[in-house]
């Protein structure tokens, strides 16, 4: 009697090439990163998701926590709704993005996959004596897969029985596919739709095969960047950071400037009232890539964080930071960065410092 194959026999069987990023074993690519771009955008794409943290939070005061601690108003939502919110410092910058879907007696929250311990050490820190709520760390127990694509809503359906075409934005309902009980929830779209499963660590397996023999197409961490560029998506150790604000990052429907106080409150509605930015993420239309020597470690930056890949320039002086950069197969040499406010206006060239490198600014998301 043969074994059950396990999810990464199926991925390699499907021609996964694995590297570690962030301590976290993904498949790079399955052999043709241009064939996994194409169904993102064309059909449906599946990859992995399991390496962002994923943390239970349970008991009556379980939304009043993240309540006090991120920007949006995580009260609001019924069950089967979400939003994403912001956990920031004094300073008003950013801890982390965190996805938050409503059940009816919890929350999951969905973590960036470096800062899964930093969030959870969060939260647990913040617990004072008078509240209730009870935390678990659900990361290795609860897998995470997400398909991608204008086939995914169909393909899903299909599966399920679910009608998902309505399901609200961060949106959860329970469901089952191959007879595995699982949640599905709506995620921000790559190639009009986007969706995460999540389910058992020990089901992940069948749930990709049958996804797979109803169409979709393994999407590998190289073809997953490259989109994520085109869609004007910030990812931690990128664009998320303590170098940023959330309003810097374009993170608006991720916050709520009614709900009250919370860490960081003051800051991110000052720079709103006055509608002044030092710096705002814009896209970059790149003459080439350039070849940056990495940034060089040091006290101060080490604690400030990840740091830029370079700087921008304008007339020889610093005009912002390069975030993240690919060759798309539609755009060709891209990037994200953060312009100084000056210099943001559509169609601004700036340099890449350090190089021949010269950019256009453009807006997010990138369009043809």
């Amino acid at each position: 009697m043969s074994e059950t194959p396990s999810l990464r026999d199926l991925q390699l069987a499907a021609g996964a090439v694995f590297d570690t990023v962030d301590g976290w074993e993904q498949a790079a690519h399955y052999g043709d990163t241009y064939k996994e771009y194409q169904a993102a955008l064309n059909g449906a794409a599946l990859i992995d998701a399991s390496g962002a943290g994923r943390i239970w939070m349970s008991d009556r005061d379980q939304a009043a926590l993240l309540q006090r601690l991120s920007t949006n108003d995580v009260v609001k939502p019924k069950p089967g709704q979400g939003v994403q919110t912001v956990l920031t410092n004094h300073n008003g910058r950013i801890i982390d993005l965190l996805t938050v879907h409503k059940l009816e007696d919890r929350l999951l929250v969905v973590t960036s996959p470096q800062q899964r311990i930093a969030v959870y050490k969060l939260l647990r820190k913040n617990i004072f004596f008078n509240d209730k709520v009870k935390l678990e760390d659900a990361s290795e127990a609860l897998g995470q897969l997400q398909l991608f694509g204008p086939h995914s809503t169909s393909i899903l359906e299909e599966l399920s029985g679910q009608k998902l075409a309505e399901l609200p934005l961060f949106g959860i309902v329970s469901a089952q596919i191959a007879g595995l009980d699982l949640w599905i929830a709506r995620i921000k779209p790559i190639g009009e739709a986007g969706y995460a499963l999540y389910a058992p660590r020990e089901q992940l397996a069948t749930l990709w095969q049958s996804l797979s023999e109803a169409g979709a197409q393994p999407l590998g961490s190289a073809a997953f960047t490259i989109l994520r560029v085109e869609s004007g998506y910030g990812a931690y150790g990128r664009e998320l950071s303590l170098e940023y604000i959330p309003l810097e990052t374009g993170l608006h429907d991720a916050i709520s400037f009614t709900k009250g106080c919370y860490v960081g409150q003051e800051i991110i509605a000052r720079m709103d009232s006055r509608k002044r930015m030092a710096k705002q993420l814009r896209g970059l239309k790149l003459s080439a890539i350039p070849a940056l020597e990495p940034p060089i470690p040091t006290d101060e930056n080490s604690q400030a964080g990840p740091q830029p890949l370079g700087k921008l320039s304008v007339d020889g002086k610093e005009a912002g930071d390069l975030t993240s950069m690919v060759i798309s197969p539609r755009f060709g040499p891209i990037a994200l960065a953060y312009v100084r406010t000056a210099h943001v206006a559509t169609g601004t060239q700036v340099a890449i410092a350090n190089s021949d490198v010269i950019a256009t600014v453009v807006d997010l998301p990138f369009s043809e």
